[in-house]
Protein backbone atom coordinates (compact mmCIF):
# COMPACT_ATOMS: atom_id res chain seq x y z
CA UNK A 1 0.00 0.00 0.00
CA UNK A 2 1.62 3.31 -1.05
CA UNK A 3 -1.20 5.84 -1.10
CA UNK A 4 -1.00 8.84 1.24
CA UNK A 5 -3.96 8.79 3.62
CA UNK A 6 -5.00 10.62 6.76
CA UNK A 7 -6.33 8.72 9.77
CA UNK A 8 -7.94 11.83 11.30
CA UNK A 9 -9.17 13.82 8.27
CA UNK A 10 -11.67 15.76 10.40
CA UNK A 11 -8.77 17.98 11.51
CA UNK A 12 -8.69 19.55 8.03
CA UNK A 13 -10.52 22.72 9.19
CA UNK A 14 -7.51 23.44 11.41
CA UNK A 15 -5.51 24.10 8.24
CA UNK A 16 -7.63 27.19 7.62
CA UNK A 17 -6.83 28.48 11.11
CA UNK A 18 -3.17 28.89 10.16
CA UNK A 19 -3.74 31.96 7.89
CA UNK A 20 -5.81 33.54 10.68
CA UNK A 21 -3.02 32.95 13.17
CA UNK A 22 -0.47 34.36 10.72
CA UNK A 23 -2.57 37.48 10.24
CA UNK A 24 -2.91 37.90 14.02
CA UNK A 25 0.85 37.46 14.53
CA UNK A 26 1.66 40.02 11.81
CA UNK A 27 -0.73 42.48 13.36
CA UNK A 28 0.83 41.98 16.80
CA UNK A 29 4.30 42.60 15.34
CA UNK A 30 3.09 45.74 13.61
CA UNK A 31 1.54 47.08 16.83
CA UNK A 32 4.69 46.28 18.77
CA UNK A 33 6.84 48.09 16.19
CA UNK A 34 4.51 51.10 16.30
CA UNK A 35 4.74 51.31 20.12
CA UNK A 36 8.52 51.02 19.94
CA UNK A 37 8.76 53.89 17.47
CA UNK A 38 6.42 55.95 19.60
CA UNK A 39 8.57 55.44 22.73
CA UNK A 40 12.06 55.72 21.25
CA UNK A 41 11.39 57.84 18.19
CA UNK A 42 14.44 58.37 15.97
CA UNK A 43 16.70 56.79 18.58
CA UNK A 44 15.04 53.38 18.18
CA UNK A 45 17.63 51.95 15.82
CA UNK A 46 20.58 53.42 17.71
CA UNK A 47 19.34 52.13 21.07
CA UNK A 48 17.78 48.78 20.14
CA UNK A 49 19.41 47.94 16.83
CA UNK A 50 17.95 47.53 13.35
CA UNK A 51 15.21 44.99 12.78
CA UNK A 52 16.60 41.92 11.00
CA UNK A 53 15.18 38.64 9.67
CA UNK A 54 11.65 39.84 10.37
CA UNK A 55 10.06 38.23 7.32
CA UNK A 56 12.13 35.08 7.66
CA UNK A 57 11.09 34.67 11.30
CA UNK A 58 7.45 35.09 10.33
CA UNK A 59 7.78 32.55 7.53
CA UNK A 60 9.42 29.98 9.83
CA UNK A 61 6.67 30.46 12.42
CA UNK A 62 3.94 30.02 9.81
CA UNK A 63 5.53 26.87 8.37
CA UNK A 64 5.90 25.40 11.87
CA UNK A 65 2.19 25.98 12.56
CA UNK A 66 1.18 24.47 9.20
CA UNK A 67 3.33 21.36 9.75
CA UNK A 68 1.90 20.85 13.24
CA UNK A 69 -1.58 20.94 11.72
CA UNK A 70 -0.52 18.36 9.13
CA UNK A 71 0.74 16.10 11.93
CA UNK A 72 -2.68 16.34 13.60
CA UNK A 73 -4.18 14.62 10.54
CA UNK A 74 -2.05 11.53 11.32
CA UNK A 75 -0.74 10.83 7.80
CA UNK A 76 0.10 7.24 6.89
CA UNK A 77 2.17 6.15 3.92
CA UNK A 78 3.03 2.59 3.07
CA UNK A 79 3.04 -0.45 5.32
CA UNK A 80 4.47 -0.89 8.75
CA UNK A 81 6.54 -3.96 9.68
CA UNK A 82 4.98 -7.28 8.82
CA UNK A 83 2.97 -8.73 5.96
CA UNK A 84 1.99 -6.12 3.34
CA UNK A 85 -1.69 -5.64 2.72
CA UNK A 86 -3.38 -4.88 -0.55
CA UNK A 87 -6.66 -5.19 -2.43
CA UNK A 88 -8.73 -8.35 -2.47
CA UNK A 89 -9.79 -8.82 -6.10
CA UNK A 90 -11.64 -11.61 -7.88
CA UNK A 91 -11.23 -11.58 -11.66
CA UNK A 92 -14.13 -13.08 -13.62
CA UNK A 93 -12.73 -14.38 -16.91
CA UNK A 94 -15.18 -15.00 -19.75
CA UNK A 95 -14.21 -18.25 -21.48
CA UNK A 96 -17.23 -18.51 -23.77
CA UNK A 97 -16.72 -19.26 -27.45
CA UNK A 98 -17.34 -15.63 -28.38
CA UNK A 99 -14.05 -14.80 -26.63
CA UNK A 100 -12.24 -16.67 -29.42
CA UNK A 101 -13.15 -13.90 -31.85
CA UNK A 102 -10.09 -12.30 -33.38
CA UNK A 103 -11.00 -8.64 -33.45
CA UNK A 104 -8.24 -8.34 -30.81
CA UNK A 105 -4.76 -9.74 -31.35
CA UNK A 106 -4.41 -12.74 -31.19
CA UNK A 107 -7.98 -13.16 -29.89
CA UNK A 108 -10.16 -11.79 -27.09
CA UNK A 109 -9.46 -14.58 -24.61
CA UNK A 110 -5.69 -14.44 -24.97
CA UNK A 111 -5.79 -10.64 -24.63
CA UNK A 112 -7.75 -11.02 -21.39
CA UNK A 113 -5.32 -13.67 -20.10
CA UNK A 114 -2.45 -11.29 -20.75
CA UNK A 115 -4.19 -8.65 -18.66
CA UNK A 116 -4.47 -11.09 -15.73
CA UNK A 117 -0.77 -11.94 -16.05
CA UNK A 118 0.18 -8.24 -16.11
CA UNK A 119 -1.90 -7.60 -12.99
CA UNK A 120 -0.32 -10.52 -11.15
CA UNK A 121 3.13 -9.11 -11.93
CA UNK A 122 2.26 -5.59 -10.73
CA UNK A 123 0.20 -6.23 -7.58
CA UNK A 124 2.49 -7.38 -4.73
CA UNK A 125 0.61 -7.62 -1.44
CA UNK A 126 -2.75 -8.16 -3.11
CA UNK A 127 -4.88 -11.29 -3.01
CA UNK A 128 -6.35 -12.43 -6.30
CA UNK A 129 -9.05 -14.95 -7.10
CA UNK A 130 -10.23 -16.27 -10.46
CA UNK A 131 -13.70 -17.21 -11.69
CA UNK A 132 -14.11 -18.87 -15.10
CA UNK A 133 -17.53 -18.47 -16.65
CA UNK A 134 -19.58 -19.01 -19.77
CA UNK A 135 -23.16 -20.29 -19.44
CA UNK A 136 -22.25 -21.22 -15.85
CA UNK A 137 -19.53 -20.01 -13.49
CA UNK A 138 -17.04 -21.78 -11.28
CA UNK A 139 -14.39 -20.61 -8.84
CA UNK A 140 -11.10 -21.65 -10.44
CA UNK A 141 -8.80 -20.04 -7.84
CA UNK A 142 -9.90 -18.88 -4.35
CA UNK A 143 -8.37 -15.68 -3.01
CA UNK A 144 -4.65 -16.20 -2.68
CA UNK A 145 -1.46 -14.18 -2.33
CA UNK A 146 0.28 -16.58 -4.75
CA UNK A 147 -0.26 -14.34 -7.75
CA UNK A 148 1.96 -16.36 -10.07
CA UNK A 149 -0.35 -19.36 -9.73
CA UNK A 150 -3.33 -17.19 -10.66
CA UNK A 151 -1.58 -16.05 -13.83
CA UNK A 152 -0.58 -19.61 -14.73
CA UNK A 153 -4.07 -21.01 -14.21
CA UNK A 154 -5.66 -18.12 -16.11
CA UNK A 155 -3.60 -19.11 -19.15
CA UNK A 156 -5.14 -22.60 -19.06
CA UNK A 157 -8.72 -21.31 -19.19
CA UNK A 158 -10.58 -21.93 -22.47
CA UNK A 159 -14.15 -22.73 -23.59
CA UNK A 160 -13.70 -26.40 -22.64
CA UNK A 161 -13.46 -25.47 -18.93
CA UNK A 162 -17.17 -24.63 -18.70
CA UNK A 163 -19.51 -27.15 -20.28
CA UNK A 164 -22.53 -24.91 -20.86
CA UNK A 165 -22.28 -22.31 -23.60
CA UNK A 166 -23.36 -18.69 -23.40
CA UNK A 167 -22.25 -15.88 -21.07
CA UNK A 168 -23.91 -15.65 -17.66
CA UNK A 169 -22.41 -12.51 -16.10
CA UNK A 170 -24.78 -12.74 -13.14
CA UNK A 171 -23.57 -16.19 -12.17
CA UNK A 172 -19.94 -15.06 -12.40
CA UNK A 173 -20.53 -12.03 -10.18
CA UNK A 174 -22.46 -14.10 -7.62
CA UNK A 175 -19.67 -16.70 -7.40
CA UNK A 176 -17.07 -13.94 -7.03
CA UNK A 177 -19.13 -12.23 -4.32
CA UNK A 178 -19.42 -15.47 -2.35
CA UNK A 179 -15.65 -16.03 -2.60
CA UNK A 180 -14.89 -12.54 -1.31
CA UNK A 181 -17.36 -12.73 1.57
CA UNK A 182 -16.17 -16.18 2.67
CA UNK A 183 -12.59 -14.91 2.71
CA UNK A 184 -13.63 -11.89 4.81
CA UNK A 185 -12.19 -9.58 2.20
CA UNK A 186 -11.85 -5.93 3.14
CA UNK A 187 -13.32 -3.62 0.48
CA UNK A 188 -13.36 -6.48 -2.02
CA UNK A 189 -13.55 -5.79 -5.73
CA UNK A 190 -14.78 -7.81 -8.69
CA UNK A 191 -13.42 -7.25 -12.19
CA UNK A 192 -15.30 -8.86 -15.10
CA UNK A 193 -13.28 -9.48 -18.28
CA UNK A 194 -15.79 -10.17 -21.02
CA UNK A 195 -17.15 -9.16 -24.39
CA UNK A 196 -20.40 -8.18 -22.71
CA UNK A 197 -22.81 -10.70 -24.21
CA UNK A 198 -25.07 -11.22 -21.15
CA UNK A 199 -27.54 -13.73 -22.57
CA UNK A 200 -29.23 -14.39 -19.23
CA UNK A 201 -29.64 -10.67 -18.50
CA UNK A 202 -28.73 -11.24 -14.85
CA UNK A 203 -25.50 -9.26 -14.73
CA UNK A 204 -27.02 -5.98 -13.61
CA UNK A 205 -29.05 -7.55 -10.79
CA UNK A 206 -26.01 -9.50 -9.55
CA UNK A 207 -23.90 -6.33 -9.59
CA UNK A 208 -26.52 -4.57 -7.48
CA UNK A 209 -26.47 -7.44 -4.97
CA UNK A 210 -22.69 -7.26 -4.79
CA UNK A 211 -22.82 -3.53 -4.17
CA UNK A 212 -25.29 -4.03 -1.31
CA UNK A 213 -22.75 -6.40 0.28
CA UNK A 214 -20.04 -3.73 0.20
CA UNK A 215 -18.33 -4.93 -2.96
CA UNK A 216 -17.58 -3.03 -6.17
CA UNK A 217 -17.95 -4.45 -9.68
CA UNK A 218 -15.79 -3.19 -12.55
CA UNK A 219 -16.00 -4.30 -16.18
CA UNK A 220 -13.40 -4.44 -18.93
CA UNK A 221 -14.80 -5.04 -22.40
CA UNK A 222 -12.84 -7.14 -24.89
CA UNK A 223 -13.62 -6.83 -28.58
CA UNK A 224 -14.75 -4.15 -31.00
CA UNK A 225 -18.09 -2.62 -31.84
CA UNK A 226 -17.69 -3.84 -35.43
CA UNK A 227 -17.39 -7.41 -34.20
CA UNK A 228 -15.75 -10.50 -35.60
CA UNK A 229 -16.44 -14.10 -36.52
CA UNK A 230 -15.80 -16.82 -33.95
CA UNK A 231 -13.04 -19.34 -34.62
CA UNK A 232 -13.71 -22.96 -33.64
CA UNK A 233 -11.10 -25.73 -33.58
CA UNK A 234 -12.14 -28.96 -35.34
CA UNK A 235 -10.26 -32.13 -36.32
CA UNK A 236 -10.05 -30.70 -39.82
CA UNK A 237 -8.63 -27.38 -38.61
CA UNK A 238 -10.11 -24.01 -37.73
CA UNK A 239 -13.55 -23.01 -38.99
CA UNK A 240 -15.97 -20.23 -38.22
CA UNK A 241 -18.88 -20.92 -35.87
CA UNK A 242 -22.27 -21.11 -37.57
CA UNK A 243 -25.77 -20.79 -36.15
CA UNK A 244 -28.70 -23.16 -36.66
CA UNK A 245 -29.42 -21.67 -40.10
CA UNK A 246 -25.86 -22.21 -41.25
CA UNK A 247 -24.90 -18.53 -41.18
CA UNK A 248 -21.55 -17.57 -39.71
CA UNK A 249 -21.92 -16.01 -36.27
CA UNK A 250 -20.58 -12.48 -35.78
CA UNK A 251 -20.02 -11.28 -32.21
CA UNK A 252 -19.56 -7.63 -31.23
CA UNK A 253 -18.60 -5.95 -27.97
CA UNK A 254 -21.76 -4.99 -26.06
CA UNK A 255 -20.75 -1.60 -24.68
CA UNK A 256 -24.15 -0.63 -23.29
CA UNK A 257 -24.65 -3.86 -21.36
CA UNK A 258 -21.27 -3.67 -19.65
CA UNK A 259 -21.68 0.00 -18.79
CA UNK A 260 -24.99 -0.78 -17.07
CA UNK A 261 -23.47 -3.67 -15.12
CA UNK A 262 -20.55 -1.53 -13.94
CA UNK A 263 -22.85 1.32 -12.96
CA UNK A 264 -25.08 -1.06 -10.98
CA UNK A 265 -22.00 -2.38 -9.16
CA UNK A 266 -20.66 1.07 -8.30
CA UNK A 267 -17.60 0.53 -10.47
CA UNK A 268 -16.21 1.65 -13.81
CA UNK A 269 -16.35 0.35 -17.36
CA UNK A 270 -13.58 0.62 -19.91
CA UNK A 271 -12.78 -0.92 -23.27
CA UNK A 272 -9.77 -3.16 -22.85
CA UNK A 273 -6.39 -1.88 -23.98
CA UNK A 274 -2.86 -2.97 -23.11
CA UNK A 275 -2.35 -2.75 -19.31
CA UNK A 276 -5.95 -1.61 -18.77
CA UNK A 277 -6.29 -3.94 -15.78
CA UNK A 278 -3.06 -2.63 -14.26
CA UNK A 279 -4.32 0.96 -14.61
CA UNK A 280 -7.63 0.00 -13.01
CA UNK A 281 -5.68 -1.54 -10.14
CA UNK A 282 -3.59 1.60 -9.59
CA UNK A 283 -6.39 4.12 -10.04
CA UNK A 284 -9.36 2.41 -8.34
CA UNK A 285 -8.65 -0.93 -6.64
CA UNK A 286 -5.54 0.07 -4.68
CA UNK A 287 -6.82 3.44 -3.36
CA UNK A 288 -10.12 1.85 -2.26
CA UNK A 289 -8.33 -0.89 -0.37
CA UNK A 290 -5.95 1.61 1.22
CA UNK A 291 -8.82 3.77 2.47
CA UNK A 292 -10.61 0.77 3.96
CA UNK A 293 -7.48 -0.66 5.57
CA UNK A 294 -6.70 2.67 7.23
CA UNK A 295 -9.83 2.30 9.37
CA UNK A 296 -8.99 -1.20 10.64
CA UNK A 297 -7.40 -1.23 14.10
CA UNK A 298 -5.65 -4.56 13.51
CA UNK A 299 -3.76 -3.39 10.44
CA UNK A 300 -0.20 -2.16 11.02
CA UNK A 301 0.37 1.07 9.10
CA UNK A 302 3.44 3.19 8.69
CA UNK A 303 2.51 6.39 10.50
CA UNK A 304 4.34 9.45 9.21
CA UNK A 305 3.22 12.19 11.63
CA UNK A 306 6.77 12.29 13.06
CA UNK A 307 8.18 13.91 9.94
CA UNK A 308 5.99 17.03 9.87
CA UNK A 309 6.49 17.37 13.64
CA UNK A 310 10.25 17.18 13.21
CA UNK A 311 10.20 19.79 10.45
CA UNK A 312 7.96 22.01 12.57
CA UNK A 313 10.45 21.79 15.44
CA UNK A 314 13.37 22.63 13.13
CA UNK A 315 11.58 25.68 11.70
CA UNK A 316 10.67 26.88 15.18
CA UNK A 317 14.27 26.44 16.38
CA UNK A 318 15.49 28.34 13.34
CA UNK A 319 13.09 31.14 14.15
CA UNK A 320 14.25 31.19 17.76
CA UNK A 321 17.96 31.59 16.95
CA UNK A 322 17.36 34.45 14.54
CA UNK A 323 17.84 37.78 16.34
CA UNK A 324 14.99 40.22 16.06
CA UNK A 325 17.36 43.18 16.10
CA UNK A 326 21.04 43.66 15.37
CA UNK A 327 23.25 46.65 16.13
CA UNK A 328 25.05 47.92 13.11
CA UNK A 329 28.66 49.07 13.00
CA UNK A 330 29.30 52.78 13.61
Amino acid sequence: MSALLFVLPWWWPAVFVVPALAWWALRQDAQHAARSRQVFGRRETALLGARRFERTRQLCGGLAALLCTLALLCPIWGEGPGEPTGPDVVVCLDVSRSMRARDLEPDRLLAAQREVAALAAMAPGARLGLVAFAGTAQLAVPLTADLDSVAVLARTMDPSVVLRGGSDLGAAIDVASTALLRSRAVAGSIVVLTDGEDFSGSGRAAAERARERGLVVHCLGFGTAAGSKIVVDTPDGEVFLRDATGAEVVTALDLDSLALVAAAGGGTFAVAAPDALVRLYAEALLPRAASAAALLPDRDHAHRFQWPLLLALLFWMLRSVMPLRMRGRR
